[in-house]
């Protein structure tokens, strides 16, 4: 499991790549495709800054499915994640990051006065089967946004 710690020191990381990576592009480097799925630099940081307005919401939704249950089973993700995007396409790299930022200050804020039994509680979303909520955070908040940001970082650093 996760410790509260883990998950808080992995967001503030979160935060701070986003706000160092937000700032090293530039406004032509983050309009480049640098996803597979054909997507802009810039929606990456969308996609990466919205996913952090929702943690209380998907926590508290994946932790009262019941036990064994996918709780994501009635989720489009791709419907979800093009909503997301779509909602701040005219949002400027700046207000992204700054959008960002307080998003995963609020999951900071979030995970400290969480329960331990809503940290402790097993949950099943897609392939993660019976997974501790706090594993979940990790890999599909922290872990998930990291991956998007270097992505997005490399494809523009390695094709300039």
């Amino acid at each position: 499991m996760a410790t509260r710690d883990e998950i808080i020191s992995g967001v503030e990381m979160l935060i701070r790549e986003g706000k160092r990576i937000g700032g090293q592009l530039t406004d032509e480097q983050w309009a480049k495709t640098v996803d597979l799925d054909g997507w802009q630099g810039r929606e990456v940081l969308a996609h990466v800054a919205s996913v952090g307005t929702i943690v209380p919401q998907m926590a508290g939704s994946f932790t009262s499915a019941a036990p064994g249950t996918d709780a994501g089973a009635s989720i489009n993700i791709d419907a979800l994640n093009a909503a997301m995007v779509g909602a701040r396409k005219e949002k400027t790299i700046p207000e992204l990051v700054e959008e960002m930022t307080a998003a995963y200050t609020g999951v900071i804020d979030f995970v400290k006065g969480a329960p331990d039994d809503l940290l402790t509680r097993r949950v099943t979303f897609g392939g993660y089967k019976d997974i501790e909520m706090s594993d979940i955070v990790v890999r599909m908040v922290i872990l998930h946004g990291m991956a998007h940001l270097y992505s997005a970082y490399a494809a523009v650093m390695n094709n300039p």
